[in-house]
């Protein structure tokens, strides 16, 4: 077998209807971001209230949860899942090693999502997607009837932890929030300047400082 075997998708092999709605999506996850990126999400509830528009805005922020962020994700991680699929069908058809091949994929894809979180953006979702995605080769050879089991056990679990935490009082994030605030009062970050840290920056060294302490969030 040569390189050529596993070169790029050519575009009569792709999937058009998969792309449309891959791109779809993303304008979905764009939108789903904006309220962070225009720094809205880091304004105090004061803040927030002063604005012009600010009962629609409320508004506006619940029709995006529902619409935006409950589908567009929705359909982003589905569309992960096909992708998944075919890497092993096209791989498989090569006579290659489709574990291989999708592993190699997802630690890139890891390492991609580290460099994001780290340096460009504390709201990445690749390294989340990538960490998961390893846990899907052991899934594919199950049943229909299995993987709804599956998947509503994994749908399940969240509410269960969250209604426990709520039921015993325990913050399972509490480690993570103390490493948060300790970054936060190493460089000065306090909730008077949080929403505007990012827009007074003066150097990537302070953004840096922002996003180290978001990064812990994230986690």
């Amino acid at each position: 077998m040569n390189k050529s075997d596993f070169s790029p998708v050519r575009s009569s092999e792709r999937y058009v209807i998969l792309d449309a709605l891959r791109g779809f999506a993303l304008l979905g996850i764009a939108m789903a971001n904006f309220p962070e990126f225009s720094l809205y999400t880091f304004m105090s509830a004061e803040d927030t209230a002063t604005l012009p528009l600010s009962g629609v805005d409320q508004w506006v922020r619940y029709l995006l949860y529902f619409f935006v962020d409950g589908k567009f994700y929705t359909i982003f991680s589905l569309l992960f899942g096909i992708g998944f699929s075919i890497i092993f069908e096209n791989v498989a058809r090569k006579g290659g090693n489709a574990l291989s091949v999708f592993y190699r994929r997802m630690i890139v894809l890891a390492f991609i999502g580290i460099v994001h979180l780290m340096f460009i953006w504390s709201g990445d979702i690749l390294l989340l997607y990538a960490l998961l995605g390893m846990l899907l080769p052991p899934l594919r050879k199950l049943s229909n009837r299995s993987l709804l089991t599956v998947a509503f056990i994994l749908l399940l679990i969240p509410v269960v932890v969250d209604f426990l935490c709520e039921v015993t009082k325990l913050r399972l994030s509490e480690p993570v929030v103390r490493m948060q605030q300790m970054y936060c009062t190493k460089f000065g970050i306090t909730d008077e300047n949080f929403a505007y840290w990012l827009h007074d920056a003066r150097s990537y060294g302070e953004v840096f400082q922002f996003l180290i302490q978001g990064a812990w969030v994230r986690m």
